[in-house]
């Protein structure tokens, strides 16, 4: 440990950041190009200039703001224009943040609480009256580019049972000034809570511009209880901690410092395959410190990052990570871990049990994650630190509750999902490049967002997705409206692949089949339910998809109106670049399309 915490301060050179505090900027009608240093200087696509230099683990992790939303009345969140510190030592950065008020407005977002089987309405309100984004918009992609200018925004409820209608379907945007995307039907959403317990987010999802939206600070956590369904014995209240992690990079300014020059200039001007910041946020601080006392503790993390994954350690050997938890909820069973990846999107619902080190010790969270995934370059500096661990002795006056989870506990059903009979669907993950191996662009089934419908499942049916992944880096997939299960990993001959040497319908060892290896059991962070899973480089990952609840029973709404759902890539920069498709559920044996 101390060796850690020796490496941790060699590498505090390389700091950088700002901390909560917010507050309306200043000619909010006025656009400001908030992304280039004061003396004009452009931002390179991934040779974007270090932040300046911050001393980390200065400011205590803190926790958004909570609003019940069970009561039955509406709530109104809006989009607001602000400015908000994430470290001491940097100035204010100018940010599109979600609050019931300008003066409330914050990056995360409140966290919006929910109970299972009660219905909640969220009015979601665009206050955003700047002519243009403050944040470079690559014209050459397609994006909703509204005729009379403005920032369009429309909220996603990740991971929700939803209506279409509520879902936040990339063409239903809509600006300030009221011009309206093509899907659009109301700024009034339902949210029917019918599904398990669950961390889940909001975020905005807006056609081109999600990866400009969610940097710019566009997101918060949505939790879902289930009071007498849910284990009792887990920590809660103060040794409960929600966290929203992101990446972002800065100018000596303050401002986000995001590229107005992009890799293939020719092609995309100013568009950037992933954006990677060398500062690692959690709810809106950089690099915090966490003080906990010898006893259990409970983290339910959000990965809102545009493109980083996050593999994370703990320092201290003596400290293990018990996940209980998924995108979907409750696991089956705890795993006891020593690592815990968390790509783009995903959540993770863990424990850390304190008790274990000596009051006065400190430990840090780290994070090994290459960048692109799996295969890029290492982590470096202050990007394998997330946070620090003070640890300590609790005062006289306070009782530490302490927490057990026996490893034979079940949390969660044991679910088995058949898929005797069910439709199989192969899709591909592909990429293209200007001609000198610069990507331009990634595609799903080698079609754009624009491009006619072909995902048209019918409600009720289970399905197999195979999922071949011909690019070079790891895509987080989702799907909206819906759960899955990942099924198999199974690695293939790109090479011969490629050269049409052989076949995916031959099974493997077959000399003629393109696998390498018999289908592998998921990794441990795919087990449970998933809406966001990676698709590794080189491999056919399989998900089971059931069109229908976590029970298996019918939506309580008819999820075949309004526009429809999406499926996507979650690297947002990908995402934005068309590798997102519509998807339209249809009545059970329909045999028409919309």
């Amino acid at each position: 440990m101390e060796r850690m915490a020796v490496l941790v301060l060699a590498l505090c050179w390389l700091g950088l950041l700002l901390s909560p505090g917010t507050k309306a900027a200043e000619d909010d009608h006025m656009p400001h190009d908030n992304n280039q240093t004061t003396d004009g200087v452009q931002s390179l696509c991934q040779a974007l200039d270090p932040s300046p230099q911050v001393q980390p683990f200065v400011e205590e992790l803190t926790q958004p703001p909570v609003i019940d939303i069970s009561t039955g009345q509406q709530l109104t969140l809006g989009v607001y224009k602000i400015k908000q510190k994430f470290h001491p030592d940097l100035p204010e950065t100018t940010l599109y943040a979600y609050g019931t008020s300008q003066e409330t407005a914050s990056t995360p977002g409140p966290t919006l609480l929910a109970t299972r089987g009660i219905e909640s309405y969220v009015r979601w309100e665009n206050h955003l009256n700047d002519s243009e984004h403050f944040l470079t918009v690559d014209h050459s992609i397609h994006w909703a580019n509204p005729k009379s200018g403005g920032v369009p925004i429309v909220t996603h409820l990740h991971g929700g049972e939803v209506l279409s209608e509520s879902d936040g379907y990339p063409d239903a945007w809509y600006t300030s000034a009221g011009e309206l995307g093509p899907a659009f039907t109301t700024q009034n959403y339902t949210y029917a809570n019918s599904q398990p317990a669950a961390l889940l987010w909001y975020h905005d999802h807006t056609v081109g511009i999600t990866r400009l939206n969610m940097l710019a600070g566009m997101n918060g956590m949505y939790l879902i209880k289930s009071p007498g369904e849910e284990p009792e014995n887990l920590p809660a209240g103060e040794f409960e901690r929600l966290i929203v992690v992101q990446d972002k990079q800065f100018h000596a300014d303050g401002a986000v410092n995001f590229p107005t020059v992009g890799v293939s200039p020719g092609v995309h001007p100013n568009w950037c395959p992933e954006y990677y910041g060398d500062t690692i946020i959690l709810n809106g601080k950089a690099w915090p410190v966490m003080t906990v006392y010898p006893t259990m503790y409970r983290f339910r993390m959000v990965n809102a990052a545009n493109a980083r994954y996050f593999v994370m350690t703990l320092s201290d050997p003596k400290l293990r990570f018990y996940q209980i938890g998924t995108d979907g909820g409750y696991l089956h069973k705890r795993m006891k871990l020593t690592t815990l990846t968390m790509g783009p999107a995903e959540r993770l619902d863990f424990l850390i049990d304190f008790s274990k080190v000596t009051p006065g010790s400190v430990a840090y969270l780290n994070n090994s994650g290459n960048a692109p995934y799996p295969d890029g370059d290492p982590a470096v500096g202050l990007a394998t630190v997330m946070m620090k661990f003070n640890v300590v002795a609790a005062p006289e006056n306070v009782t530490v509750p302490q927490f057990d989870l026996p490893a034979s506990q079940v949390l969660g059903p044991r679910v088995r999902i058949s898929t005797e009979g069910a439709v199989v669907r192969s899709m591909t993950l592909s990429e293209y490049d200007d001609g000198n191996d610069n990507p331009t662009g990634s595609l799903l089934n080698g079609l754009r967002w624009r491009d006619p419908l072909t995902e048209t499942p019918e409600l009720n049916a289970t399905e197999v997705w195979e999922i071949i992944n011909l690019t070079e880096d790891a895509h987080p997939i989702h799907l909206h409206l819906i759960s899955f299960r990942v099924k198999s990993q199974q690695a293939f001959d790109a090479v011969r692949q490629a050269n049409y040497n052989c076949s995916f319908f031959v099974p493997f060892p077959d000399p003629q089949s393109c696998f390498t290896e018999a289908p592998q059991k998921p990794e441990l962070h795919h087990r449970g339910w998933k809406d966001t899973a990676t698709v590794y480089p080189g491999k056919v990952t399989v998900f089971v998809v059931r069109w229908a609840t976590q029970s298996g029973e019918q939506f309580s709404f008819d999820a075949t109106s309004g526009p429809g759902y999406v499926w996507h890539c979650h690297i947002l920069d990908h995402e934005d670049n068309d590798m997102m498709r519509p998807l339209k559920m249809m009545a059970a044996n329909s045999s028409q399309l919309p």
